[in-house]
């Protein structure tokens, strides 16, 4: 192979493996987001317990597209102490989409959210009763 086929490989393996790192939570998420998805990205979330409940400590800002499905995929790490949880909430400031359901306290490691408007989202995790833990939070778009 010549050096410029070369280094396209190098550049598009990432791209082929579906987005997947060397990091086996990650690898194991994305995998288990499902086969009718795309990959788009993952946060990797490590916090301690913390010292008093109130907002979610981990925050991203992601954009999201009109009439386009995503899958919001949660997976812990054998060792961590909490579940990770996720809320979504748009521009407005409104909670549009959790992982979990403060009532009776089930949580969900995959939820799915068909946004109506298109904008910047964020995207915010912790671990359920803000325990310590080490997660992957991968968002897919459904096919």
């Amino acid at each position: 192979m010549n050096k410029l086929a070369l280094i396209l490989l190098a550049i598009s393996l990432p791209l082929i493996a579906g987005g997947q790192s060397g990091d086996p939570l990650v690898s194991k998420c994305v995998m288990s987001a499902g086969s009718n998805v795309t990959y788009l990205k993952d946060f990797r979330v490590q916090l301690g317990k913390a010292s008093s409940q109130g907002e979610f400590r981990y925050k991203q800002v992601f954009a999201l597209s009109k009439n386009m499905k995503y899958r919001f995929t949660l997976c812990n790490a054998s060792e961590s102490g909490g579940e990770l949880i996720m809320k979504l909430i748009d521009d407005t400031g409104r909670t549009v989409l959790q992982s979990f359901d403060p009532k009776t306290g089930k949580t969900y490691p995959t939820v799915e959210f068909t946004c109506n408007k298109t904008g910047t989202y964020k995207i915010l995790f912790d671990f359920k009763d803000f325990q310590q833990g080490l997660g992957v939070g991968v968002v897919s778009l459904v096919k």
